[in-house]
């Protein structure tokens, strides 16, 4: 039975009091609340004298202690003014979700209940249905964390968006970031703009090549090809640009939202006099004079300089995928047999005959004899790179293993231990694999079990040292 049963005949109002006194309020309140969560009847007084519930959860609000008191002592205070407006009979808008009030508990968060009221002529109460919201507060509660943490996560981005481009504006470095598939210039900072002598606003959305002179363009649109391709950083020595000034460029690709841009970072060239010469940079002569393979690097050994009999041996095609990058790219079977090496160099300052290995661009590898001579004044190592005649791949020779030795010796107190270990068990490691190879003709799976590795580790390990295309004997 609802509400709107009980005025289906507004011209006879006796047959509510004759309902009433048939069934009796609690029998009603019960019958009405089948389909509410909290029924009640509230007399002319705003007494509250009969309230029902089904759901026993709600016994911790002690809402059976209400019955007797007036209905606005039965909620929080900022809920009196909802329970006069609902009870007022010259209400005439009223809510269509009815008035949302809080009942309060000791112990206990407040009991929020939707009551809509209902009058029938002739009734002497006004029943009050009510609707529990306990769990729509708790997703209300929720949507509200949600937005709290949304927004403070948003705060944190916009502050560190502000101070990381705080910091690309203010870098007395000049940077200059590239649109990589259109090649424009997508921001730059003020000394990219002092540098190239264009204010920072003509340079967002312009052509980066109509930064240069023409004879640049060709070799700027390769090294950015190269960059974006390769994922390595590429140097650029000498590039002109169009106000008149020498500038050295340096190409990092990095990924955003699924495109390849670049930052491409410039600098004065030091001596504009060498500035655009192939084998430019703080060297004592020209390599391209020597009759063999040889290269100039920095005491870290980044590659400053290259002739091109060492673009032969390693089969790069131009400049541009050379400099700027770690020699050990192609000395040494390991990163750490370069570091030896320069350690040596800079101790002794000459060194002849060091037995290593070079490996090209296409993954093959050669023995070559390197010799060696750092330039105090300068700080530069010069390399001379003699293939090894007989022989495409370097054998495990005494000499170059007490070379070896020596050489990690002298790194003892400049590279942890940790490290110096782990290398020396990358060459071990590499050796083994080779023999395993040689010994079962280069059948895989048999190499596999004798190591005790299983297949794929073992193609994860020729991949590791290069060794995919190892044949016995070669």
């Amino acid at each position: 039975m609802t509400p709107s049963s009980l005025n289906s005949d507004p011209q006879d109002p006796g047959i509510e009091s004759d309902l009433l006194t048939t069934i009796g309020t609690r029998a009603l309140t019960s019958l009405i609340a089948i389909g509410a969560d909290i029924v009640g009847l509230v007399d002319q007084n705003g007494v509250l004298q009969r309230l029902h519930y089904r759901n026993r959860e709600l016994d911790v609000y002690g809402l059976d202690r209400h019955v007797g008191k007036r209905l606005r002592d039965c909620v929080t205070s900022e809920s009196v003014p909802k329970i006069d407006a609902m009870l007022d009979p010259s209400s005439l808008q009223r809510p269509r979700r009815g008035y949302q009030v809080n009942h309060g508990a000791s112990g206990q968060p407040d009991l929020p209940v939707a009551y809509t009221p209902h009058v029938v002529a002739g009734f002497p109460f006004t029943i009050i249905v009510g609707r529990e919201m306990r769990q729509q507060m708790v997703e209300q509660q929720r949507l509200v964390d949600a937005q709290i943490a949304m927004e403070a996560d948003y705060r944190e981005l916009r502050q560190a968006e502000a101070r990381y481009r705080t910091v690309f504006r203010l870098s007395e470095t000049a940077h200059v970031v590239l649109d990589g598939e259109r090649r424009t210039v997508l921001e730059a900072n003020a000394a990219a703009g002092q540098l190239l002598s264009v204010s920072v606003a003509a340079l967002t959305g312009k052509p980066v090549r109509d930064l240069f002179r023409k004879q640049d363009r060709d070799r700027l649109a390769d090294a950015i090809g190269e960059a974006r391709h390769s994922g390595e950083p590429v140097m650029l020595a000498g590039l002109e640009a169009t106000k008149g000034c020498a500038i050295d460029a340096r190409l990092q690709a990095y990924r955003e939202y699924g495109t390849t841009n670049l930052i491409m970072s410039l600098s004065a060239t030091r001596d504009p006099a060498t500035a655009g010469a192939q084998s430019a940079g703080p060297v004592e002569f020209n390599l391209d004079l020597l009759p063999e393979a040889a290269l100039a690097t920095d005491r870290s050994g980044a590659i400053l300089a290259a002739n091109a009999l060492f673009l032969d041996l390693i089969h790069a095609p131009t400049h541009n995928q050379v400099l700027g990058r770690n020699a050990s790219t192609w000395i040494g079977k390991t990163a750490l047999e370069l570091n030896v090496l320069l350690a040596r160099v800079a101790d002794e300052r000459k060194i002849s005959g060091f037995a290593s290995a070079l490996t090209d661009s296409h993954g093959e590898e050669q023995s070559v004899s390197v010799s060696a001579r750092f330039h105090p004044a300068s700080e530069t190592v010069q390399f001379l790179l003699i293939p090894v005649a007989g022989s495409d791949k370097p054998a495990l020779q005494p000499q170059a293993t007490q070379e070896q030795a020596e050489g990690f010796a002298s790194l003892v107190g400049k590279v942890p231990l940790k490290e110096l270990i782990r290398e020396s068990l990358d060459v071990v490691e590499k050796i083994c694999i080779e023999a395993a190879l040689d010994q079962t003709n280069n059948n895989r799976a048999s190499a596999a079990e004798m190591l005790g590795l299983s297949r794929q580790s073992l193609y994860i390990k020729l991949r590791r040292y290069g060794l995919e295309n190892y044949r016995p004997g070669s």
